[in-house]
């Protein structure tokens, strides 16, 4: 049990160190008083019997009580706690990366690297796991083909339909995956353990960085000897070629102590310290007693001190502007804080605009009039997956400036995500045109993207759960009609409409961006 236990706040317990030395100079006064009491007045012996403070215990029994209770507090703060066990679910996801470069399919011991892959993660699946498994294939781009599910049979089905073909860029670079594991939302709260399948990358830089950040572990199945030395340089636990076609068992060895050391980190933490505040309460229910505060008025001076008082205003203030203090917390990352203190226009929108409020920059571009504008505008639109607005905007904006920067890149992509989303939806896709447009409403009516009908997968499984396409064959079935007659030709209309989609995404979808300024007049 003390094995598991630690502070979650340590720095708390700094606080006795100012209480004790307190404390210290008090008791040290209280004995320098009784010393002194009547000295050159009355004689020594007398002084000591009329004395008030003739009785030492009574003089530090307020200090000591006072010490204890300040450090019993202390302690509480500190968060003394211990780990829980949360029983086998497991909520920290294993992501397994499947290299679909057009290398994959060459062979090597008469087996193509791309079907033992697929026979290996097959193995896996069926043999069982207590976390959710997701399925990312990665080529020059990666892509999520399931999200975090511990329904294993769907996976199985859909490990079946990756080939190279699918993908819309070639490549072997593993550090598109980064942003994958980013945008999933349990990477962040729960962590993240990679599994990947590879006979060679490049890259490699980025990927190490977030595994680093996550604190995730990684097992490379490198497919070629060539592979197996790059993923070593990393310091990947690598599952060479030779074991997985002699020793398959050491995969899944690997993979079960991925998912007991996932098991021991899944743990809840429970704070205990709440307990030590009923005896520290007893202990203040003394300072009641009659004549028993009278000695230790600074004690409560300081524990009154150490609170903190609500300010009316931060002290940031009186140094900076609301730009600056702006500035740096969209630097930090905090992009709502930093849309609320921006006052400059420009800023205001790109921060709601990084904050994924789309609306609401919308609603600040809109307002201006210049040609920046009505480009942040249009690539706002896009974000918010309003295409069809989007398209519009940008068409304004060639016609107005035919050279302006972006414009025409951003206005053909928007155009191909616009052909690819009718084409998935062309079998379904029904007419329900509002009664009248909010300019402030970020879908899109016409071409529906924001329906579930229009075949994306993360949205199907919100409106059909997992278990309910596997336990009814016909859901499952119909679920694979809706989307596309053919599931391999619907992931790779998939992948290629979120690779469009990415390229607006990129920093340079916003390529200039207004100056603040931080000097107050």
């Amino acid at each position: 049990m003390l094995t598991s236990f630690q502070f979650s706040e340590p720095v708390w317990l700094l606080l006795f160190f100012p209480i004790a030395l307190l404390m210290y100079g008090l008791w040290r006064n209280r004995v320098l008083a009784e010393e002194q009491a009547g000295d050159g007045i009355i004689a020594a012996h007398l002084a000591k019997t009329f004395s008030r403070q003739n009785s030492h215990k009574t003089a530090t029994a307020p200090i000591t009580l006072t010490l204890l209770c300040g450090s019993l507090i202390a302690v509480a703060l500190a968060g003394p706690s211990w780990l829980k066990p949360s029983g086998d679910n497991i909520k920290a996801p294993l992501v397994i990366a499947l290299d679909l470069s057009p290398s994959m399919q060459e062979r090597q011991h008469g087996i193509e690297h791309l079907t033992r892959a697929k026979l290996a993660i097959t193995t896996l699946l069926q043999q069982g796991s207590a976390r959710p498994i997701s399925l990312v294939a990665f080529s020059g781009s990666s892509h999520q083909v399931l999200p975090a599910s511990e329904q294993l049979a769907l996976l199985t089905l859909y490990l079946g339909y990756l080939s190279p073909d699918i993908m819309p860029v070639e490549g072997d670079d593993i550090d598109s995956l980064v942003s994958v594991i980013s945008a999933m939302p349990e990477t962040e709260e729960f962590g993240v353990d990679l599994l990947i399948f590879s006979d060679g990358f490049t890259g490699g830089s980025e990927l190490s960085s977030l595994v680093d950040r996550l604190k995730a572990q990684v097992v490379f199945a490198a497919l070629t000897t060539e592979a197996e030395e790059v993923a070593r340089k990393f310091g990947y636990a690598v599952i060479s070629s030779g074991s997985l076609i002699e020793t398959p068992d050491r995969l899944l060895a690997k993979v079960a102590s991925l998912e007991k050391r996932a098991l021991g980190e899944s743990s809840q933490r429970v704070n205990f310290g709440y307990w030590l505040l009923y005896p520290a309460g007893l202990i203040l229910l003394l300072f009641f007693r009659k004549g028993f505060s009278l000695y230790w008025a600074s004690a409560i001076v300081l524990c009154v001190s150490l609170l903190p008082a609500p300010a009316q205003a931060s002290w940031l203030d009186w140094f900076f502007s609301d730009n600056q203090q702006a500035q740096y917390y969209y630097n930090q990352g905090d992009y709502q804080t930093a849309a609320i203190l921006f006052t400059d226009p420009q800023w205001k929108a790109l921060a709601y605009y990084q904050a994924k409020e789309y609306s609401k920059a919308a609603k600040i571009y809109r307002q201006q009039n210049d040609l920046q504008s009505l480009f942040n505008l249009a690539t706002t639109y896009t974000r918010a997956r309003n295409y069809s607005k989007a398209q519009s905007l940008y068409q304004l904006l060639i016609e107005i400036d035919a050279n302006f920067p972006g414009a025409e890149t951003n206005l053909r992509i928007v155009t191909q995500l616009i052909r690819d989303i009718k084409q998935l939806g062309e079998s379904q896709q029904e007419e329900h045109p509002p009664e009248s447009v909010d300019p402030d409403d970020m879908t899109d009516p016409e071409l529906g993207a924001d329906k579930p009908q229009m075949g994306k997968i993360t949205v199907e499984i919100q409106q059909l759960s997992v278990e309910e396409l596997l336990n009814s064959e016909t859901k499952k079935q119909q679920w694979l009609t809706d989307i596309s007659k053919d599931p391999q030709q619907f992931l790779a209309a998939k992948f290629q409409a979120e690779y469009n989609h990415a390229q607006l995404q990129s920093p340079s979808s916003l390529e200039q961006r207004p100056e603040v300024t931080t000097n107050e007049e």
